[in-house]
């Protein structure tokens, strides 16, 4: 189980911050070069003196807005109108990359690694306009991995329906990195983008999505029982005030899989949002939703689809209420459903996330 600690989320939030702030303008098919951004999480010298508290009003983080309670907050350039629910995930178009023994593995723990590979993208997108944020629609949505080794990753990544065209690269592989564009296991990799449009600055986009190489629908297991645990993370979108905000949230992922059923439910467990604050005494994070995972494997196949809901409701800035639902879709990954992507949303009426998780047995 790969959990994100803080000196990571100092980093992932001054990337995230960035993410909405390098992208491109609109029309399709234009790139975008995403630079890591490093963020420093050492802690101070012993012999230094300990820092101030962080004053009431404000949060420290690179591009933060508002009181220190909304935690790492970042302004959506978008008025405060409606904020969709996302609608259910879907694989773009391209050919299907199955997974076979000996195969290609993203951490290459098998054969070789990806190279020139293109994936079908499960995805969905929320898009900002002049008066809030809709949902989109994420058809031939494709990921290629234009290489991938222990030390370095290349990629691109293609939501037509949204305009992102952005290429990317990591310092480091493509499911264990530092720099938080993707993450996951051997078969399977999750992730999120958001973008900007330049002018005026406001929100483009933002988009959860999962790739790998899938199981074979012959492979599927049909009896027995599976436990695959791993990592949730998304985006949520709230109003406050006259506009439109966000943040980043992560946390665990846990399913259960009954295949003589086609049967999965689960949960997103301690998830959290970043408090913002990085100086000495600081509590770090501030608690999100848990959330109850529900689907059921489509027969003779190797992807599911079902419901989420809130199961917890903190009551921080960006906890969605009680009430709260959404969906979750995903595909078996390995030659032997070793391990499964997915992508979820939950909404309440006022505020929506939107997110993936990676999960392995």
């Amino acid at each position: 189980m790969r959990k994100i600690p803080m000196s990571n989320v100092l980093r992932f939030t001054a990337i995230f911050a960035g993410a909405f702030t390098s992208a491109c303008s609109g029309g399709g098919g234009t790139g975008t070069s995403a630079t890591p951004v490093a963020v420093s999480a050492s802690a101070p010298a012993s012999t230094a003196p300990a820092p101030a508290p962080a004053p009431a009003t404000q949060t420290l983080c690179g591009g933060c807005i508002g009181p220190v309670s909304l935690g790492s907050a970042y302004d959506s350039g978008i008025p405060a109108g409606a904020i969709a629910p996302p609608s259910s995930a879907s694989f773009g178009s391209a050919p299907t990359q199955s997974a076979a023994p000996g195969g290609p593995t993203f951490d290459g723990s098998s054969g070789s690694y990806p190279a020139n590979v293109t994936f079908p993208l499960l995805s969905s997108s929320l898009k900002g306009g002049t008066s809030g944020i809709s949902a989109a629609s994420a058809s031939d949505a494709t990921l290629t991995v234009v290489g991938t080794s222990p030390s370095s990753t290349s990629f691109q990544l293609v939501i037509p329906s949204v305009n992102v065209n952005a290429s990317f690269t990591n310092r480091e592989n493509i499911v264990n990195n530092l720099d938080g564009w993707t993450w996951g296991y051997s078969y399977v990799a999750a992730g999120l983008w958001a973008q900007r449009n330049t002018a005026p600055s406001s929100l483009q986009s933002a988009s959860a999505y999962s790739f790998g190489y899938e199981t074979p629908a012959s492979a599927v297991p049909k009896t027995g029982t599976a436990q695959f645990s791993g990592t949730a993370n998304g985006y949520v979108f709230a109003n406050n005030g006259g506009t439109t905000i966000y943040t980043l949230i992560d946390g665990k992922a846990n399913l259960s899989v009954n295949f003589s059923s086609g049967q999965m439910n689960g949960a997103l467990t301690q998830m959290e949002q970043w408090d913002g604050v990085p100086y000495s005494g600081s509590p770090g994070y501030l608690p999100w939703n848990d959330v109850s995972l529900n689907a059921s494997i489509t027969p003779g196949t190797n992807r599911f689809s079902g419901s989420t809901a809130a199961s917890s409701a903190p009551g921080t800035s960006f906890s969605l209420a009680a009430s709260a639902t959404g969906h979750i879709d995903g595909a078996l990954y390995g030659p032997s459903a070793q391990n499964l992507g997915a992508v979820w949303s939950l909404s309440d009426g006022a505020k929506s996330a939107i997110g993936a998780l990676a999960a392995k047995q």
